[in-house]
Formats: C-alpha cells, structure tokens, sequence
C-alpha cells in the first residue's frame, strides 16, 4: 500500500492527488494508493508532503513557495525510481495527451529543438518518447493553422450497435440482433437532438463530421441510408473538411452500404481488423475472419474510398512479436491510407477485466512484450511511409497492467490524416457529441477552458430523457451575461 499526506487547503481540496496517485501508480501498479489530506497542516508555507510505502516512510519533505504541479511529481518521480530501479518513459506525465504540451509550446513559438529539451529536463521523458510526441505535435501544428478553432466546431454522432461486443469493449455498444427494434426509435431521437444542434451552432463553422460507435455499419441498409439522409438534411455536409463514418467490423460491410456512404459524401471510412491471426479474433468475439477483413478492403477500394484507416491492437491474448509481425506484414499489403495502433488495457468495466478478476487478477505476460512491439511497429509504418499525427495515452488501468507505454498512436500517409481526431485529442475545437454515451466537450480559448456535456449511456433512457439531453446542451452553451 502507499499512503500520502498532505496539507489540507481550503479552496484547493487534495491539492495535485490525482497527479500524486497516478505517478506513483505507474510504479507500483498492483499497489492500492491513498492520499489523505492533513488539517494540523493547514496554514503551513510551501507543500508539506510525506508519504509511506509498505508502512516504511520515503517522503517527509516540505517544497518550497512557489512549488507547482511539477515539482511536486518530479520529488515523488525521483523517489520512486530510485526504489524500484525504474525508469517511466513518460517521465512524470500521467494525462492522456502528451502531446498537448509540445503542441502548446510550438504553437506559442518554441522550436522543434527547445520543445524536446523540455520534455526531457521539466518532464523527464525518454529520448524515444520525446520524439514521437515532438512529431506527433508539429503534424498537429501544420495540419491546424489553416482552421478559424473560435469559431468552429465539429459534430460526433454515435451509433451504438455492433454485431457482436468484444471481449475488451467498455464502449456504450450493445448486441444489434437484440436491439433492433430499438433502432428507429433511436434514429427518430437522434434527428431531434441533430436538429437542435444544426440550429442552435448555425452562426458557427462546422469543420468535420464523425459517426462513430459501436459500429454504425452494423445498421441494414434502409437504416443506414435513412441516418445519411438525416444527416445531409441537417448538417452542411459540403462545406467540412471531413467526413467520417466508421465501418469498423469487416461483417458489417456490403456494398450496397458502402454505396449509400460514398453518394452521401463520406470521405474517410474505417475498417478495423484490431489482428490478422484468427484464433485471436475468434478469442476476443470478433464474428468475422480474416478473410472477411481483406474482402471488406478490397471492395471499399473497388467503391472509390481513398481514404481508409485500419485499427490494430498490440497485446492482445495469447500473441506474440511474431504474430504482430505476422498482423502488420497483411495489413500492409493491403496499402491502408492510415494505421492507428492500440495499446490493449483491459479496464474495469470491460468483460475481459471480469474474467482476469475471476482467475485471479493476474496481471498478464503479454504486457512485457509491449514495448518491443510499440518500436516494431512505429518502425514497420515509418519504414512505408507513414508518419505519427495524433496519439493518446490510457487511463482506467491501475492494478491491470505493469506497462507505462500505453499510448495509442495513429500514422498516416502524408494528407490522410484525420482533422476529427486532432481537434478532439488536443481540444482545439468545441465536439458537439450527439446520440447515446456521447461526450461533448466545450472549449473555450479565451479562457483556457473545456468543459464536458455528457449524454446518458443507455438506449432506451437516452430516447426517454432526450429533452434532457438537448437541455443540457443549450444550458452549457448559452451566453452568459
């Protein structure tokens, strides 16, 4: 167990604890972490600190005036890595965006030099790290200056169903085949809430539009082509830089569907394998074989799609560096637009988290071959030509896992990047978020601000509390005087 305390600070309730415990997290992950705040320390200057690991002090420290977020992680870092002999190659970056930070200073004039300098003396970042976050961030820049981000604003639309729920979702998916004659009902409260946005952002510029899921192809056709209707009915399709809808689930696709996307205007599909070994696909309840997820490709790009991603996970059970090898050696072949390559973290509400629990909440032995197959990876697509445009590091995951390198990291040919995913990993931009389980996030620039809407997460509630769910909207987004 490790137990901190520090002052307790009216106005600043447990000041950095969350930094604190998921720093030290990182360390000791299967290690239960508490901070308890300390009201006979209350008054005192500077950052009173201490902390306990496995009953025996390691902290007993008190920072000086001026400390901030980062001296405090730094103390703690330092402290844990000389007891565990360890090493983070975030440093003590424990958000999801770490490339948020190199984004900022670029954009605020540092060099692509001064930035990795930071990263590696304030963060303490590796040289590896570094310099996929530095890269990461001047795609970024480059790919974001041509949008006016005050005034623009991007629309998310979620599609809840998928045709089967893999074993690692913690997504608001559910089973199409038992919620099928929700589905019209669904689309109905999703034109409303559509609507409402369309009317209530008209003064605004609307730059990209994501329809995403659970898998929104697992729609029939006359589904599917009644979302797209609604959707060019509303939204000023024409004039966005972007269109997205995911395909995802190889068995989701037909040609007639992906007709109906391509006359609607889409112009950035995915179709996600996540691995090309079989017996993996089959362990994690994909319903669909490998051979499905060529076919699938081969008659997107017969269709005119020019713009395909292909989703793969690293980690996953049971498989080795060879079968990732094996995995991205076919993906390749097939000449995907982009790849985004996902860390498997088995998080709590997942069903595969339940099962590891059951069996005795081993943390599992393919984590150690991560890292490897992270450097593998990056260095098969760069090799190809792809470069890193956006990534996003994990959060859920303590006492899951014993790796630190979970980013997610999506590379793409020069000019297939995708603008939906920049604008909402590094909050540029407000995302309206419209459907069940959506989460819209509301930036305000002038103030340095983002504040989350969220939508509620079941089907059925969210068609009954749908007035609710625009309510929400509108209160969040109206003038303040």
């Amino acid at each position: 167990m490790i137990r901190f305390e520090i002052r307790k600070e009216p106005g600043r309730p447990a000041e950095f604890s969350y930094d604190i415990k998921s720093l030290a997290q990182e360390f000791f992950p299967e290690k239960e972490c508490f901070v308890d705040e300390r009201e006979d320390w209350a008054g005192e200057e500077g950052y009173p600190i201490r902390c306990e690991l496995d009953g025996e002090e390691i902290i007993r420290e008190k920072l000086l005036p001026g400390y901030n977020k980062n001296t405090v992680k730094n103390l703690i870092y330092n402290t844990c890595k000389k007891i565990s002999g360890r090493e983070l190659p975030w440093g003590i970056l424990t958000g999801i965006r770490p490339a948020k930070i190199a984004l900022r200073m670029l954009l605020a004039g540092d060099s692509g030099q001064e930035t990795e300098q930071t990263l590696r003396e304030e963060y303490q970042v590796s040289p590896g790290k570094t310099r996929l976050a530095v890269q990461v961030a001047q795609k970024e820049a480059a790919l974001m200056e041509r949008f006016d981000h005050k005034n623009g604003y991007n629309i998310y639309i979620g599609i809840p169903f998928c045709p089967s729920i893999c074993q690692y979702c913690t997504f608001s998916s559910f089973d199409y085949k038992r919620y099928r004659k929700k589905v019209d009902a669904y689309l109905t409260a999703l034109e409303k809430e559509m609507a409402f946005a369309a009317d209530f952002f008209s003064d605004r510029e609307l730059h990209t539009i994501y329809v995403g899921g659970g898998t929104p192809t697992s729609l029939s056709e006359k589904e599917l082509r009644r979302l797209m209707d609604m959707i060019h009915r509303y939204l000023p399709v024409e004039k966005t830089a972007e269109f997205t809808v995911e395909a995802g689930r190889p068995d989701s696709i037909t040609t007639a569907k992906l007709r109906i996307l391509k006359a609607a205007g889409v112009t950035r599909i995915s179709i996600n394998p996540q691995t090309m070994k079989q017996h993996t696909l089959d362990i994690l309840g994909r319903k669909h074989t490998v051979g499905q997820v060529r076919e699938a490709f081969s008659l997107a790009r017969r269709e005119g799609f020019d713009n395909i991603n292909m989703d793969l996970i690293l980690g996953l059970p049971e498989e080795t560096e060879e079968d990732v090898r094996n995995t991205f050696s076919e993906v390749l072949k097939l000449e995907p637009d982009s790849v985004t390559v996902h860390t498997l973290v088995i998080k709590r509400a997942s069903r595969m988290r339940r099962e590891q629990m059951e069996q005795g909440g081993e943390i599992r032995p393919e984590d150690e071959l991560i890292p490897r197959m992270q450097d593998m990876s990056q260095e098969l697509l760069w090799q190809q030509g792809y470069e890193p445009y956006y990534m996003y590091r994990q959060k859920n995951k303590a006492g899951t896992t014993r790796n630190t390198n979970q980013e997610n990291v999506a590379f793409a040919k020069p000019g297939k990047e995708c603008l939906y995913n920049i604008f909402i990993m590094e909050e540029l931009e407000t995302i309206v978020a419209l459907g069940c389980g959506g989460s819209t996030k509301q930036v305000v620039l002038e103030e340095n601000r983002m504040e989350r809407i969220g939508n509620v997460k079941g089907v059925e509630e969210y068609i009954a509390r749908l007035d609710e769910m625009i309510e929400r909207k509108r209160s969040a987004f109206a003038p303040t005087s």
